[in-house]
C-alpha cells in the first residue's frame, strides 16, 4: 500500500474512532498515519541524497551487480534455476540503478 494511502486510511480510522468513541481505532489510525508519513519522509530524503551525490552510489551498484552475477553463476553450477533467476534479476536491478545514478550525475 502506498504511503499516501496509509496516511489517508490512518486519518480516516482516527476520525471514525473519534466519532464512535473507539480509542483503539483512533490509536490504530494515528499509528498508520504516522507510519505512512515516516515512509514518505524516508523516500524523500533518499531521493534528495541520490540527487545531491549520485556518484556515491556507483560502488554499491557495482557490488550489487557482482553479487547478482555470482549468485547466477553459482545457481548455474549447482543446477538451481531459481537461484540463477534471482541472480539475473539482481544484476538487472543493479544495472537499472547504475543507469539512474549515471543520469543524475550527468544532469
Amino acid at each position: 500500500m502506498s504511503n499516501y494511502v496509509n496516511q489517508a486510511i490512518g486519518s480516516a480510522k482516527e476520525g471514525l474512532g473519534k466519532l464512535t468513541g473507539n480509542e483503539d481505532l483512533q490509536e490504530s489510525g494515528r499509528k498508520q498515519w504516522a507510519e505512512g508519513k515516516g515512509e514518505n519522509k524516508l523516500q524523500h530524503d533518499k531521493a534528495m541524497r541520490e540527487e545531491n551525490a549520485p556518484n556515491a552510489h556507483r560502488a554499491g551498484d557495482a557490488a550489487k551487480g557482482a553479487g547478482g552475477a555470482m549468485k547466477e553463476k553459482f545457481g548455474q553450477a549447482i543446477g538451481n534455476d531459481k537461484m540463477q533467476a534471482e541472480g539475473r534479476s539482481t544484476r538487472a536491478q543493479a544495472a537499472g540503478e547504475a543507469e539512474h545514478h549515471d543520469n543524475l550525475a550527468n544532469k
